[in-house]
Parts: structure tokens; sequence; C-alpha cells
């Protein structure tokens, strides 16, 4: 359903560095999470200047995005994402090298990604990784919850969870991140209408591309 002007208004904040949250009319504790989330991913990657977007693309369910740019040295505490219910997406704008971080403390090959290619993991356990070098990505803080709205908006039978990929090309993900990237820099006007679309465009690409299903017997 369209939304009204009002409503496009309330439904995107952005944020440069670490300020404080705008406040939202939703209730607290819901709204204000995804926006934490940004903060948190960013601080966690140690990265400086952030921009962040936040929107609805669909009912409730918030999608957080971030522009991360950072030098890592071989002095710089590993990257340690806390356990959430929500999937990180991960769009390199250059060419990047990391490594995950084991329970054991022992870390995994490293694995490049070359420009243009994404990482798409669960942040159900939380995530550990070792970066060496520059770092700038486009990340999106993405919420379990929206995979029931999508399949509710839709009519169609609810994605249970989306497939874990590392260092693949994805062409619809490297279109919609070069539409956001903009958005993110702008210092006013921003057209709250558009970044929905690109966000429900997301939304709805993760679900049919990477969706899984549990098979009932």
């Amino acid at each position: 359903m369209p939304c009204g002007q009002k409503e496009h208004r309330d439904n995107i904040q952005i944020r440069a560095g670490h300020t404080s949250a705008k406040p939202d009319h939703a209730p607290q504790t819901e709204a204000r999470k995804p926006l934490v989330a940004g903060r948190e991913i960013a601080d966690c990657f140690r990265a400086n200047n952030t921009r962040f977007l936040v929107t609805r693309p669909l009912r409730g369910a918030k999608l957080a995005i971030a522009h991360l740019q950072h030098i890592y040295d071989d002095s710089t505490k590993p990257v340690i994402l806390p356990p959430d219910e929500a999937f990180l997406l991960v769009l390199y704008l250059i060419d990047v090298e990391h490594r995950d971080l084991l329970p054991d403390q022992s870390s995994a090959p490293a694995t490049h990604y070359p420009q243009g290619s994404i990482c798409l993991v669960s942040l159900e356990r939380g995530a550990a990784i070792s970066i060496q070098g520059n770092f700038d990505a486009i990340v999106f803080h993405f919420p379990h919850q929206h995979l029931t709205e999508l399949a509710e908006k839709a009519g169609e039978p609810r994605v249970d969870d989306l497939a874990i990929c590392r260092g693949i090309y994805d062409q619809t993900i490297a279109a919609l991140g070069a539409a956001i990237i903009p958005l993110l820099h702008a210092s006013d006007g921003i057209q709250s209408q558009a970044l929905q679309h690109i966000g429900l465009a997301v939304t709805a690409h993760l679900a049919h591309r990477y969706g899984r299903m549990r098979c009932l017997n």
C-alpha cells in the first residue's frame, strides 16, 4: 500500500559517525534496534565517519545500511559481531581479504573478496573476522523479521533461512548498492520513497535467490 508523505519522512533516518538515534513513533525497544545495530556494527569494524540509512521496506522491520571504511594492520584487533537475529550482507567496493576466526581461536584460511562481490552470513551465533589492509564496503543489517513480512505481503510460504555465501558476484545487489551510495552521502533532500523501494528490492532479491525453506516430512 502506498504510504503518505508523512510516513515517508518517519521511515528514514540518517546518521554520520556515532550520533544519537532520532526519536521514532514506534515502541522504543523495536524502533531503535536496527539503528543501534548499525552503530554497533560500525564500532565493531572501527569505522570512522560512517554514514547510516535506516528504512522500513515493508512494515515494522527496519533495514539498516552503512558505508564502512577502515584500514587494518597487524595490530588491529579482530572484528567481533555479537549474536543477533539477523543476517549481515556485505557488498565490497574494493578488493578485500579477511579470514573467519573459529570458536577455538584458530583462524580459517584467508578468503579474497574481489571488488563487486558479496558476503552473506547469519549473525545467529555471532561472527568474528580478521581483516588485513583496506576495507571499503556497503553493509546491510537484515533482521529475520523481513522474511516473515515479505511472505505476508506476497501471500506466499515464508522463507526460513538464507544460504550463506562468500565472495560471489551478485549483479542485482551491486546495482542496488550503486543506487544507495548517493543516498548515503547526500547532505539533504533524501528521497525516502526511493530508499524504501531499494530496501524492498534488496529484501525480495535475498529471499528469492538465497532463501531456504525447511523440509516437512
